[in-house]
Formats: structure tokens, sequence, C-alpha cells
């Protein structure tokens, strides 16, 4: 009875200290599709859940290219929340376009990578200026 009393008080105490947040993306490819360089920039949202016990903070989202940003927040997302981050694409050179970022949190999965990925090219002629 010793043996199976410790054995449940050990699992308790170990769910209480191992209660953390835990970052879910709705998407880990972000596609910007087709874009025109002419258009300039251009704005997606990522939603991130918190599918953990505890509230999730944001500390930085880090990319590998300029071209790429992440909008910045301030408040954590509550157990079982979602948020959404800003990730805003400059288009600079034609071609594929494929940039990683990491989000990086106080969740159990610390380092959350996440691709961008456009197809870019040059017209010469903005689309708001074609109508």
């Amino acid at each position: 009875m010793r043996i199976s009393l410790f054995f449940l008080m050990s699992l308790f105490v170990f769910s209480v200290v191992s209660a953390k947040p835990v970052l879910v993306l709705s998407e880990e490819i972000i596609d910007f599709g087709d874009v025109n360089i002419a258009d300039g920039h251009q704005t997606k949202m990522l939603v991130v859940k918190n599918e953990g016990d505890e509230p999730l903070v944001i500390n930085q989202v880090s990319s590998t290219c300029h071209c790429v940003e992440a909008g910045w927040w301030i408040r954590p997302i509550e157990p079982g929340a979602s948020d959404t981050i800003q990730i805003d694409f400059e288009p600079d050179v034609s071609g594929r376009v494929s940039k990683k970022l990491i989000i990086y949190s106080n969740a159990q999965n610390r380092r959350v990578p996440f691709r961008v990925k456009a197809d870019v090219h040059f017209t010469g002629i903005p689309k708001l200026l074609e109508d």
C-alpha cells in the first residue's frame, strides 16, 4: 500500500512540475503564392494556439532573411486560447522564396520552426494600377 501511495504522489508532483504551455501553429508553411515585386509588401496572419496548462509567452520570432518579419505581441496566450502573429513579406528578388522562421517561447516545445514561401516575379506594373 505504501508503494502505491508513493507512486500516486510522485505522479501528482510530476504532473504539477511538468505543467507547461504547448505551442501549436495553424500551419507550418505560410504560402504567399505568386507575388509581383511591384506590388510590394505582403501580409498574412499566423494563428498560434496554447494547448498547454500554463500561459504561453512568445519571446522572439527569428528569421533567416530581412525580407520576412514577424509582428510584435506583448500579452501571454492563456491555456486553450489562440492569438495571431502578423507575418510581413517584402519581395525583393525574383524566383522561388522559402525562408525559415523560428518562434522562441516558454512552451515545452521551446523552438517551433515554420516556413514562408512565395513565387516572386516582376512585371513592372503594380496590380493596383492595372485597373
